[in-house]
């Protein structure tokens, strides 16, 4: 077969790619767009059947792609909703009463992240975990840089097991697809997936973390006393804290948080004492930031101080709609000329002048055992505030305080919970059973959670990954040239020829360890993209069934384990555990050699290629 001008234009531009997503010289964004530009220059210049200015553009309204942004939708509403932290908290508190230890619990939550990560996108997954995680390696005396890659390896493991798991199996199917190769279903991944998830997740488990470093703690961990907010709790009449009585310091129920006082009416109770918490009681706590936010998606409205009816400016009907709408966490000083130091919360007015309500005060030069409605501001306190977007934006141009940009999170909105589960399930379920196309199951998922009003649009826009979507436009279109021009066919036809007897498991095993390797560089969308049609042709020239191919490429581009950068949550953990390039080369390289042993042994005979 002759090796033409046309394929090797492609061939280039193939390289090209390849050196701009694997070198991050260049923004991954840039790359794309530069890839799609160079595809319309070069073969408007030189025209080839096959190939028109349509087929490039067509990834714009993939149905892959398309399903895939739609179900990054769907993902965004079950977290904004705290679904996953109270499934947690409710596994922490099993722990509790089975009494398991911490290194079992720490198996059983990486276990469940990959479970989560079978049905679901894992980034929001993994970033929920990773702050569980963390509590639990300290907990056990498990350097943190121990467990948070297993953490990001167990999430992608699992996305191998269901057509939803992963972008990377969507794109991938969808690819195919338009190839001509059809059958490809929700459960085509799950068995051979099984087959390397399974040794994967026992290596993560029970290997890795004693391949990972060790990091000390340093001195301004946020376990710190300087580093709490101090808090309060107001027991209402339906409260579950009522009955639950304080030993040295803690409740069962709030393990993080350390109790200062309890306020029973005009006494204050030493949290030392043996008391059972009553309605109405104040509970004043010191705890870090997370625990508070944790807590405030358990409590609600308990972790708000109440202050004085009296209201001489008429501000209450602002007051009553303070907790409507989208709500924001976020962390302001005190000025240094501010008017609020030297009053206490009431006597400044800053709820009723911003909408925005005081959860916490930090101060570091002490801990006050008091109620943070008695605390009188000094300049330099740190103040932690729930407010709606609008309320916390104005406190930008608030005189008396200075808002810390980088410290606002949104709030989950819990009580929208059940109706984005019961869409998550729709949606699932949909795409499972074949019922209607995925991309119909995944876009009417994405307009149920908007149209019931748990997700705003502006939050469901923020959730389209930009990066995701241009990388898997431009891998599309360069794939479609791959096919047109004749590189995979000939790509195909010099593999091939190089391998004695053309055995298909030999080759079936070699195109997974090459995918493999290069997902690590470029990303595992990509991954999928360009390879498919080499898989497609290989199938071809050997005269076997297609489908073992097409999972071929779609798992191979899953195992971006030796790398930070083939996969999103690689990075997430990169920094929250503080690692080096070298160590996703330690842990990756090992689990990418399973994922292929394992592959390399099951499919031949899953597949009857032998």
């Amino acid at each position: 077969m002759a090796f033409t001008f046309e394929m090797l234009l492609t061939l280039s531009l193939m390289i090209f790619a390849i050196i701009g997503y694997s070198t991050r010289k260049f923004p991954i964004d840039a790359v794309s767009i530069s890839v799609l530009g160079l595809l319309f220059l070069i073969f408007e210049i030189y025209p080839v059947d096959g190939i028109s200015f349509d087929d490039f553009i067509a990834g714009f309204s993939n149905h892959g792609l398309l399903t895939v942004m739609a179900l990054l939708v769907v993902a965004q509403g079950v977290y904004s909703t705290g679904i996953l932290n109270t499934f947690v908290d409710n596994i922490m508190h099993l722990n509790r009463d089975l009494q398991t230890s911490k290194s079992t619990m720490l198996i059983l939550l990486l276990l469940i992240v990959a479970l989560f990560s079978s049905v679901m996108n894992n980034t929001p997954i993994i970033i929920i975990f990773i702050p569980l995680v963390s509590i639990i390696a300290e907990k056990m005396n498990l350097s943190i840089s121990k467990a948070l890659i297993p953490l990001s390896y167990s999430g992608i493991l699992g996305g191998m097991t269901t057509l939803v798991g992963s972008s990377t199996n969507i794109i991938g199917a969808e690819v195919a697809k338009e190839l001509g190769v059809n059958g490809i279903n929700f459960f085509s991944v799950t068995i051979p997936g099984l087959a390397i998830a399974i040794p994967g997740i026992i290596f993560v488990i029970f290997i890795l973390p004693k391949l990972m470093p060790k990091r000390n703690k340093t001195s301004t961990s946020l376990s710190s006393d300087q580093n709490k907010f101090i808090a309060q709790i107001e027991i209402d009449a339906e409260s579950d804290l009522i009955g639950q009585q304080s030993i040295s310091g803690k409740f069962e129920a709030l393990p993080e948080m350390q109790i200062l006082q309890i306020q029973r009416g005009e006494h204050s109770i030493s949290a030392y004492q043996s008391t059972k918490i009553q309605k109405d009681d104040i509970i004043v706590v010191s705890a870090d930031r997370k625990i508070i936010e944790v807590a405030l998606i358990k409590y609600g409205e308990q972790l708000h101080p109440t202050l004085s009816d009296t209201d001489p400016f008429n501000f209450g009907e602002q007051d009553k709609n303070i907790n409507t709408g989208e709500q924001i966490l976020a962390e302001i000083l005190v000025s240094p000329d501010s008017r609020m130091a030297g009053r206490d919360l009431e006597e400044s007015r800053f709820r009723k002048l911003t909408n925005c309500i005081v959860l916490g005060i930090k101060r570091s030069s002490r801990i006050y055992r008091e109620q943070i409605t008695d605390i009188v501001l000094e300049a330099g306190d740190v103040l932690l505030i729930q407010g709606s977007k609008n309320s916390i934006s104005n406190l930008k141009d608030y005189p008396e305080v200075l808002l810390l940009d980088h410290t606002s999170t949104i709030l989950p909105r819990k009580k929208f919970a059940r109706r984005s589960l019961a869409i998550f399930l729709f949606t699932v379920i949909t795409i499972a059973t074949g019922i209607i196309p995925s991309v119909a199951a995944a876009m009417i998922g994405a307009s149920a959670m908007l149209a019931s009003r748990v997700l705003s649009a502006e939050r469901a826009i923020n959730s389209l990954n930009r990066h995701v979507f241009l990388t898997i436009v431009s891998m599309l279109a360069l794939s479609h040239a791959i096919e047109a021009t004749g590189l995979a066919e000939y790509g195909a036809f010099s593999m091939l020829n190089n391998i004695p007897e053309s055995n298909p498991a030999l080759i079936l095993s070699i195109l997974f360890l090459t995918v493999s390797i290069m997902t690590n560089f470029l990303t595992n969308n990509a991954s999928a993209a360009l390879f498919m049609p080499l898989g497609i042709s290989l199938a071809t020239s050997l005269n076997v069934d297609i489908v073992p191919f097409v999972i071929t490429i779609i798992l191979a581009a899953n195992c971006s384990f030796a790398t930070p950068y083939g996969y999103q949550t690689n990075l997430l953990v990169m920094a929250a555990g503080d690692y080096k390039f070298k160590h996703f080369i330690k842990g990756g390289i090992p689990l990418t050699i399973i994922c292929w042993l394992a592959f390399t042994l099951f499919a031949p005979w899953y597949y009857n290629l032998y």
